[in-house]
């Protein structure tokens, strides 16, 4: 994990992964925490946990199964295997970016694994109901929760 900085926006909080559903665990932890930041209720907090888990498990299928453990999966018979390979795996990259206003979630990926299309729309259709906005784009996903209600 980076340590923060400064953005344009607000304090961003950049972590790098390997593209595993296990390590996913990290991401929503990171977010919890700067949560704490914000003025968000609990059941917004579980919202954006769900909607990272959704948008990680878009880059690597299965992350909704293994996203709170950290334990790789069983392995066959035979010589034990690295818990991650970058080479193979490919790396998941999440940046937190809280401003005045919202927070904002990039999630991109080099690499993963393959995603059916029925999870990936499943998938879309949870993140567009627990966040406030949202853009899908080859390589990164972006989603951003108000902090407050709009006036008006």
């Amino acid at each position: 994990m980076r340590d923060s900085a400064q953005g344009p926006n607000g304090q961003v909080v950049s972590l790098e992964v390997p593209a595993r559903p296990g390590y996913v665990v990290l991401a929503r932890l990171a977010l919890s925490a700067i949560c704490r930041l914000t003025p968000l209720g609990e059941e917004d907090v579980a919202d954006l946990k769900l909607a990272v888990t959704e948008a990680a498990s878009a880059f690597v299928g299965g992350a909704r199964e293994r996203a709170d453990s950290l334990a790789p999966a069983p392995p066959a018979a035979g010589p034990l295997e690295p818990v991650a390979d970058p080479a193979t795996d490919g790396t998941l990259r999440f940046e937190f970016e809280l401003g005045e206003s919202d927070l904002a979630i990039a999630i991109q990926c080099d690499g993963g694994g393959e995603v059916s299309e029925e999870e990936r729309d499943l998938s879309h259709a949870i993140i567009a109901a627990t966040v406030d906005d949202f853009r899908f784009e080859a390589g990164e996903i972006r989603l951003v929760k108000r902090l407050a209600a709009p006036a008006g």
